[in-house]
């Protein structure tokens, strides 16, 4: 019955949330997302060495002088040797910034209109990589060529069908009665630019970049060990002033942690055991004489003597 809001589950960030609502709201936006600068790994994935790195195709995100506008979005696997941009975008934004190295953190608010028409629309079948680039695109078309598509008795079924899947035909009125106020009113959101008419783009999307701050997508092996391995310093930022060696951990006196290190509940650290830039997990058995560097451990985990 209402908006949504999409939060992926491997997403860690602590944006504000309001910024991209924010932009939701004012705007009337089909759609507004999170993005951030990308993060490279700073630690060599173990298990990868002498493995080639597999090369990301990055995406080009445009957007308008303030930014916050979603003018264009693509990926290089899905481009040739040019970029193209529809003239109808350059019409409207002849300036557009052009930027690439930018995470998407799958963190989208959406109108209920575009569940709808994913509802109908069953050969959309990924929000990252189809709906959300088919929203962008679709900024800038005109609904009206497809009503008179609709309205023409010539066109053939299948046409029409495609036609009547179009996001535009599942944007509705919340009344009637206020139905011509939008076309006879020359208002905007915006002003100083060339910039559509509020009701000239029906279909608008707004993307908030953070600048600052924290925001991991753990999708892979090597930004989960990252992001793992940046919890003390987070923790410090944050002005979390927990112990990183949990209370109830058991370490013997000649064991050895070092102070980037996290050590869960409950965990049991032997004789001559060093821990370096290492995160253990709770209920885990360090032995005797054990080196664990620049290691992930999860929860009871039992590592015999070195």
């Amino acid at each position: 019955q209402t908006d949504v809001l999409v939060l992926s589950c491997d997403l860690i960030t602590d944006v504000d949330l309001y910024k991209v609502v924010d932009l939701f709201r004012t705007h009337d936006a089909t759609l507004s997302m999170l993005m951030k600068k990308a993060h490279e790994p700073t630690e060599v994935v173990p298990g990868q060495k002498g493995k080639k790195k597999p090369v990301e195709q990055r995406d080009f995100i445009g957007v308008d002088d303030t930014g916050k506008r979603l003018l264009f979005m693509a990926n290089e696997a899905d481009l040739d040797e040019e970029l193209v941009i529809k003239r109808s975008i350059l019409q409207k934004h002849p300036r557009m910034h052009i930027r690439t190295g930018l995470m998407d953190a799958h963190l989208y608010c959406l109108k209920k209109y575009v569940v709808d028409f994913l509802v109908e629309n069953r050969t959309i079948t990924s929000l990252r990589s189809e709906l959300i680039p088919h929203l962008v695109r679709r900024q800038f078309s005109s609904p009206t060529t497809l009503q008179q598509g609709l309205d023409n008795k010539e066109e053939d079924q299948k046409k029409k069908e495609q036609a009547s899947l179009d996001i535009y035909s599942f944007i509705k009125e919340d009344n009637s009665l206020l139905k011509p106020a939008p076309d006879n009113s020359c208002w905007n959101d915006h002003r100083g630019d060339m910039n559509e008419t509020l009701h000239e783009g029906r279909v608008r999307c707004y993307v908030h970049i953070m600048k600052e701050g924290l925001c991991y997508r753990v999708n892979t092996l090597g930004l989960y060990i990252e992001a793992n391995r940046q919890v003390p310093k987070l923790l410090l930022n944050l002005g979390v002033e927990e112990p990183l060696v949990h209370g109830s951990a058991q370490i013997t006196d000649r064991g050895m942690v070092g102070s980037d290190s996290i050590i869960g509940s409950s965990t049991q650290v032997g004789e001559k055991a060093s821990i370096k830039h290492s995160i253990i997990g709770s209920m885990c058995t360090i032995k005797d004489k054990v080196k664990i560097i620049n290691c992930i451990i999860m929860n009871s985990v039992t590592i015999e003597e070195g």
